[in-house]
This record gives C-alpha cells, sequence and structure tokens, in this order.
C-alpha cells in the first residue's frame, strides 16, 4: 500500500470513527459513504475513488489465500483489525466489473445485558434449560450485539460449556465462569452442519449459531435442544410470526405436522429486534418478544399462527411483547418520534391506535 492511499484511507476511517458510522462503502467511479444511525451519507470533503486506490487498500487488507478466493468466487469476507476503527468486516466484491469494499465497524466491548435496557424478559431467556431460542431482525438490527450480551450474561453467572458457531466470528468472547468455544466456518469447520453435528456428540450446555441454511442444519438444533442444550438460532426474520412460517418453509409441506410438533417441543422464545433513530441522536432498541407459553406451544403445534398476534398484543405479563407495543411505549417516553417509530411498526393501523390510548 503506497503512503498516498494509506493517509487517504486512514482520513476516510478517522471520519467513520468521528461519526459513529457502522459501515464504510468504497466504490470506484464514487466518494467514500457512511452509514450513520442507520442512514447513509457521503464524506463529502473526500474526492471520488478510483480504481487503482481500492486495488491498493487489497494488497494489505486480503492475505494471499484472500486473494485466491476472491479470484476464484469474486467475493470474500474477512474480520481484520484496523487502526483507527478496530476491529471490522470486509467484504470485497465486484459491481460492474470493478472491485469494491464494504466494512462493517465491529464494536470490541462486549455490553453489559443490563445496559441494552431490555425488558426483565430477555434475561429470562439466559435461564432456560434447554430449548431454541430464535434472535431476528433484519440486517443493522442489533442481532448480533445482542446474542453477545445473552452469552455473556450466562458466562459471567455459571459453570457452562458455550459453543458458537459462526461465520464469521464478530467478537471474541474470553471465558469467565464457563467455558467458550468459538468456531468459523471455513477455517475451524468445513460447514454449519459438520460444526453441529460435532456439537450434538458432546456435552454442550450452550450453543450459538448465526445462521440457519436450510432443514439439515435446522434438524441438527432441534436434536441439539432435546438432548438438553439452550440453544440461540440467529435468523434473517421481520418479526416472531414470520421466524416459524420461514423454519416451516424448510421442509415439504408434507412434513408440516412433525414440523410444527418439534417447534412446539423445544422452542423456548423468539426476540425480534429493530434499531430506532431515537431523539437527540443515535439510536434505541426496539423489541418483538414471544415466550414458549404452555399456550404458545399449543398455538403452534396447531398452526393456527394468526392467533399469535393476540398473545403478542395483549398478553398481560409481559412474557409476550408486540414491536408495534414496544415502539407506541418508545414514542410516549419521548425517546422516539412518531414519525421515526411509524417507518420501523408491524402494523401501522394497529400502531396508530396504540399511541391514541
Amino acid at each position: 500500500m503506497s503512503i498516498q492511499i494509506e493517509t487517504t484511507f486512514n482520513r476516510i476511517c478517522q471520519q467513520a470513527a468521528e461519526q459513529r458510522a457502522s459501515e464504510i462503502y468504497l466504490l470506484t467511479a464514487q466518494p467514500p459513504f457512511v452509514r450513520v444511525d442507520g442512514q447513509m451519507q457521503s464524506l463529502a470533503k473526500e474526492n471520488v475513488l478510483s480504481a487503482s486506490f481500492i486495488e491498493g487498500l487489497l494488497s494489505d487488507l486480503l492475505d494471499e489465500d484472500q486473494k485466491r478466493e476472491l479470484e476464484k468466487k469474486k467475493q470474500v469476507t474477512v474480520i481484520k483489525e484496523i487502526g483507527r476503527v478496530g476491529n471490522s468486516q470486509i467484504s470485497v466484491y465486484y459491481q460492474k466489473g470493478a472491485l469494491s469494499l464494504r466494512i462493517k465497524l465491529l464494536t470490541r466491548e462486549i455490553i453489559d445485558l443490563a445496559k441494552l435496557e431490555a425488558p426483565e424478559v430477555v434475561k429470562k431467556f439466559t435461564k432456560i434449560k434447554k430449548g431454541i431460542v430464535f434472535i431476528t431482525g433484519p440486517r443493522d438490527s442489533g442481532r448480533s450485539t445482542l446474542v453477545v450480551s445473552l452469552l455473556n450474561d450466562i458466562n459471567k453467572r455459571e459453570a457452562k460449556f458455550i459453543s458458537t458457531i459462526e461465520k464469521p466470528i464478530k467478537t471474541v468472547l474470553s471465558g469467565l465462569k464457563s467455558v467458550v468455544e468459538q468456531r468459523e466456518v471455513g477455517k475451524d469447520v468445513d460447514s454449519f452442519l459438520s460444526g453441529l453435528g460435532s456439537i450434538r456428540e458432546r456435552n454442550i450446555d450452550v450453543v450459538m449459531i448465526s445462521q440457519i441454511e436450510d432443514a439439515q442444519v435446522m434438524n441438527e438444533l432441534f436434536a441439539i435442544a432435546e438432548a438438553g442444550s439452550l440453544v440461540f438460532a440467529v435468523i434473517d426474520t421481520e418479526s416472531a410470526i414470520k421466524t416459524l412460517k420461514r423454519i416451516l418453509r424448510f421442509y415439504p409441506a408434507d412434513e408440516e405436522d412433525n414440523v410444527r410438533y418439534f417447534l412446539s417441543e423445544n422452542l423456548g422464545g423468539i426476540i425480534c429486534s429493530r434499531l430506532v433513530p431515537k431523539i437527540g441522536g443515535g439510536r434505541i432498541r426496539a423489541l418483538e418478544i414471544l415466550s414458549a407459553t404452555p399456550a404458545v406451544k399449543s398455538i403452534i403445534a396447531g398452526g393456527k399462527f394468526h392467533q399469535l398476534a393476540g398473545i403478542l398484543q395483549a398478553s398481560e405479563d409481559r412474557t409476550a411483547i408486540s414491536l408495534d407495543q414496544y415502539l407506541a411505549d418508545l414514542v410516549s417516553s419521548g425517546g422516539v418520534m412518531a414519525e421515526e417509530a411509524l417507518k420501523y411498526c408491524a402494523n401501522e393501523e394497529v400502531f396508530r391506535s396504540l399511541l391514541r390510548r
């Protein structure tokens, strides 16, 4: 990397850090962009980037094996320490035939569960003896931060064996009261499926998987939960009901009854996360929470998912909280503007009625 390229890159990273950006985008023939509080904005004082600039960056950001993977697959993702912004997830890919970079800035700090200001029911998920807790939400919704906080809460309190299968490992957990092993797909294990197979053969107390790819992976999770482990599984869905429906779509229609049975027997709960711009800057977490109560399990076994909406909206013991109710509470407490909350609500009509109460 030339001195000129290094100087420019450091300046971009410094600006991103000062603005508390979550991502940096470097694309050929465009100025650098950063994502701040969920919104994209250009670094107006920076020049349009050249192809030679991005190619020059890669000489230091990627090792030889990673360069070969990029050449073969046309994209590669790595975790690397970058001086001014710290631990980062770097995705290198092609667009319009030119190399491009997306740098996701990863926090070094593991946020204490209490500091997330989540309802007490969230902490209760860490005390479940067995079952699957799904951590869901769209990209950039705080899922990774939440699941690491949940694992570390167990790590601080209990003498457990915690094992994760991740792609990639974004945050390193150090063993405190628990033994913690973290395995990365592609480096430490060939696939999510083979990693889970290894876990099933051992006496693991707590498991975390950063992605569910298909029915085979889901079947392994069912087996691990049934054997007595607590599982935290990250999945790309927007709500509790959509999570359940997404899992069913992994399977042929004639297997639906069996899958609903396994879900009802092994569900620990579902936590759906959003990060919403708050008044005064920054973002605040909004959640939808569904605990696996006997009533919820019965509804799932019977396939009457539409009834879950009523439980989410009408739960009096706070074992279930709808996203719309959570957002309405944030607006009422003065944390979020109603106009911003409206962009993240699940049902606009329900959300507006909750605001009028």
